[in-house]
């Protein structure tokens, strides 16, 4: 009977071994099919339209700045790697939670003194830790604030995309207005230079007068075929930033609304306290300096890993012997003190990048609020610009109507009016992406969706 229960737990030891092994199943990763597959991407591609609809943001006759930012978010991969990263830090909770294995075999002698009845000896080893519980315990809770972590990094990569989509929607909006504008001027410079010409052959006009007016003409043209250069690559930034080849967005109508919806907060001061403590990156850091300190605990607390208990058991000249040991590794050459000098260090380490996190979100939040309220400055004082070259384009009309100035100066005060929309252009400009760096210091959506997404 002894015999039938060795064998019967020698066989459920293996069969809990062999039932408990996870499979392993290959992924093999093609650069070349990889490489297709990037190529072949589209706003209209089947599982991105599936993505977009169970986000309840069906594809529609324009892409503005939510379905943009959620095409980033789906075919970029940086939220997919953090995403990884969190979830590699649930499987190391998981290891600092689960309790070690026992050690399960055969233990055979041979006495060749006495060979009666038999000379050999079996039994079966079993063994087991009974682990430091309070050194355990802290490691789970580094491992928990590491999760904490992860997550929060989710969070900042989420908006860094989101911030990075809003940043390539203002230039290509920028770009936009600015080809629109400089093809007016060029239109309006080669106007010039014809109306000098003009004067010229009537003996009214000097030939250097023409030839200013033609080199303004040519450099017109130039500014003109360079803004239409840079739209296009703004064009192509734009698909890179939402992870897309560039002509997936060809022939898309892209709607520039968000530019319009951003909205400071009313209160800002209490939009910097609340950054000030819940931006993720801060979180993080926080998080981090946590799972170091407990780190420190548990390196302090885990002299001793814990009691090894091992119950004997062999039968040996058919007589039953019984065993019980208890090992433990008592700290008598070293007390850890290499183990603990490098938790201590990372919890210092760690104290100072929270730190540095701390002190550089401040730094960001108080240079957008100067810049955004700057910016604000500049751009109340362009459009004043603008309406005082408005009102002396009216006037220029009036004096040209009843013949008191000539086509040339009514063409030159219309060139100032086109100048000012350009220099206005360019201060809405920063001003848009001040608002954009104030809404990322603050971490914060600032706008509401009236128009299309």
């Amino acid at each position: 009977m002894q015999r039938g229960a060795l064998r019967l737990t020698f066989s459920t030891a293996l069969c809990i071994l062999l039932s408990s092994c996870a499979p392993f199943r290959p992924e093999p990763i093609s650069l070349r099919a990889g490489a297709r597959r990037f190529a072949a991407r589209s706003l209209h591609s089947g599982p991105l339209t599936r993505y977009l609809v169970a986000l309840g943001l069906p594809p529609g006759n324009s892409w503005g700045f939510r379905r943009l930012t959620y095409v980033a978010v789906f075919e970029r991969p940086q939220l997919k790697i953090a995403s990884a990263r969190y979830r590699v830090a649930l499987g190391r909770l998981r290891i600092a939670e689960q309790i070690d294995n026992p050690k399960i075999g055969i233990h055979t002698a041979f006495n060749a003194t006495q060979m009666l009845p038999t000379p050999w000896s079996v039994g079966p080893i079993f063994s087991f830790l009974v682990q430091n519980f309070f050194s355990k315990n802290a490691l789970i809770g580094a491992a928990r604030q590491n999760v904490l972590a992860a997550r929060a990094a989710i969070a900042s990569v989420a908006w860094n995309e989101r911030e990075r989509v809003y940043g390539a929607l203002l230039s290509l909006w920028a770009q936009r207005r600015a080809t629109s504008l400089y093809r007016q001027d060029a239109r309006l410079e080669r106007t010039i230079a014809s109306a000098i010409g003009e004067r010229y052959r009537l003996g009214a006009a000097s030939a250097s007068a023409v030839t200013g007016a033609r080199l303004s003409a040519e450099r017109a043209a130039f500014r003109e075929h360079q803004a239409t250069l840079e739209a296009s690559l703004a064009r192509a930034h734009l698909a890179v930033v939402v992870g897309l080849p560039v002509g997936a967005l060809r022939g898309v109508r892209i709607s520039f609304a968000i530019v319009h919806e951003l909205r400071m907060p009313a209160d800002l001061a209490r939009a910097e306290r609340f950054a000030l403590l819940h931006r993720p990156a801060l979180v993080r850091a926080l998080a981090e300096y946590n799972a170091a300190q407990l780190q420190l605990k548990a390196a302090t607390e885990g002299l001793i890993s814990g009691v090894k208990v091992t119950p004997g058991y062999d039968d040996s000249q058919e007589t039953s012997h019984y065993s019980l040991s208890v090992k433990t590794h008592p700290p008598l050459f070293n007390q850890h003190q290499g183990q603990i000098a490098v938790a201590r260090a990372e919890r210092r380490l760690a104290a100072e990048n929270l730190k540095s996190v701390q002190q550089s979100i401040f730094g960001q939040i108080e240079r957008a609020v100067v810049d955004w309220r700057g910016s604000e400055s500049a751009l109340a004082a362009s459009r004043r610009a603008l309406i005082s070259t408005q009102r002396e384009l009216a006037d220029a009309r009036q004096a040209y109507r009843v013949g008191a100035i000539g086509e040339v100066r009514l063409l030159g005060a219309r060139l100032e009016v086109l100048s000012a929309r350009i220099d206005l252009l360019s201060t809405e400009q920063e001003h848009y992406a001040a608002s954009g760096d104030l809404m990322a210091a603050l971490h914060s959506k600032l706008w509401e969706f009236h128009h299309e997404s």
